[in-house]
């Protein structure tokens, strides 16, 4: 199957080189570093604010770099051994090299030393860029590195962090996105190693391995060929949600560079035969609980849930680019038989051609930055119960569980 974009990646490369990557528009994954900053975050619930300008052009989106301005205290809790913990943000600002940084400091710990030592390391993990590489060999699109950070977890002993990072050479083609996870337990005051919440089960890689191929529904790994399992490196590749683990792949991993980082979701009760149960439980974290949905996280920077009853019966194809279509991107969802009709398409619309569009052709999902992301609904017979069941009761309950991820 086709790439989204059917433009080859090295004229992707040389716009992104004739362009700039100073002030001048950049790919929606030259930016990841612009998710929410000290929210915590689920795949269904969470609150998405400080978007990205997104500006459309062919054939993808194009987001403005932010500026990083520090915030307020993000986030307080009281834990079960009496901690007050508080959450506040600093920055980092420079101007050349260009440095905008924002990352949490933790107060409230009784341990003090502790808490001084997480937040070194937190600072220290925020400001991982080497400014004895960062020249202005390109006056018209010095060197940047932006990182930005969001809460993925929190309860009473446990706070998950990850920051989201680009990091940009001056006269680079493009610059490159990073994530930073970081687990830190309250309770002894110490940062989590990956392995921790893994026992030793030799099947850890197989296991993750099919459930990221039965999430991979736009068969994004397929396109090039290079994945065939995860390695022990994508283990450590983890954060904390409240539903489970999501592991991510950096660009060019397993997908081109368009496709930015891709991530796929590993509910608890999906992955419970290779977790370390005595940690999750010592750490107020239920993974028995079974889950009834399948999140799916598009590239183009949005993810929805789909019940697992369900997610065989469907076929997820993007669409490939046309000049003249009114919409920029477009997912469709079919019913997986022989005939295989079209339910549903979830598309990106430039505000402006969106009030062009009849009201009752499509329905607005959410509007970030002057881009509509909406769906349209099939009509099918009244006598085809089934697919109109889908359609009038499971399809709605699907579109609440849609965020923006950048």
């Amino acid at each position: 199957m086709k790439l989204k974009w059917s433009i080859p990646i090295p004229i992707v490369l040389f716009v992104f080189f004739a362009t700039g990557c100073g002030d001048s528009q950049k790919t929606k994954h030259d930016l990841e570093q612009q998710k929410i900053t000290g929210k915590n975050q689920s795949e269904l619930t969470s609150d998405q604010t400080n978007k990205p300008a997104v500006k459309p052009e062919k054939p993808s989106a194009q987001p403005e770099k932010p500026t990083i301005k520090p915030g307020n205290t993000t986030n307080q809790q009281e834990t079960s051994t009496h901690q007050t913990i508080k959450i506040h943000d600093e920055s980092i600002q420079k101007e050349r090299p260009i440095i905008n940084i924002i990352y949490p400091q933790i107060d409230g710990m009784k341990d003090k030393l502790a808490q001084a030592e997480i937040n070194d390391t937190l600072k220290k993990k925020a400001n991982n860029a080497d400014e004895s590489q960062m020249s202005n060999d390109d006056p018209s699109s010095p060197s940047s590195f932006f990182s930005k950070y969001e809460i993925t977890f929190q309860n009473d002993h446990l706070i998950s962090f990850m920051f989201n990072q680009y990091y940009y050479l001056s006269g680079a083609a493009h610059g490159m996105p990073s994530r930073v996870p970081i687990l830190v337990d309250l309770d002894n005051g110490k940062i989590v190693e990956p392995n921790e919440m893994y026992n030793e089960s030799d099947k850890a890689k197989q296991i993750i391995t099919q459930l990221v191929l039965k999430e991979d529904v736009l068969h994004t790994l397929e396109a090039m060929g290079e994945f065939k399992q995860i390695t022990s490196d994508d283990l450590n590749q983890i954060y904390l949600t409240k539903e489970g683990l999501i592991i991510y792949f950096p660009p060019y991993e397993y997908a081109s560079y368009a496709e930015g980082t891709l991530q796929y979701q590993l509910p608890f009760s999906d992955i419970k035969g290779i977790l370390n149960t005595a940690f999750f439980n010592s750490h107020g974290i239920d993974i028995s609980k079974p889950s009834s949905l399948i999140t799916i996280y598009v590239s183009e920077g949005y993810h929805f849930s789909v019940p697992k009853t369900w997610i065989d019966r469907l076929v997820f194809e993007r669409a490939d680019y046309e000049a003249n279509k009114s919409w920029y991107d477009e997912v469709n969802i079919y019913y997986n038989s022989s005939d295989k009709p079209i339910l549903f398409s979830i598309h990106m619309y430039e505000k402006q051609v969106w009030t062009s569009l009849k009201p009752e052709t499509e329905v607005e999902l959410v509007e970030n930055n002057n881009i509509i992301y909406s769906y349209s609904v099939r009509k099918y017979p009244q006598n085809d119960l089934q697919v109109n069941d889908f359609l009038n009761n499971v399809v709605p309950e699907i579109m609440k569980t849609f965020q923006i991820d950048f």
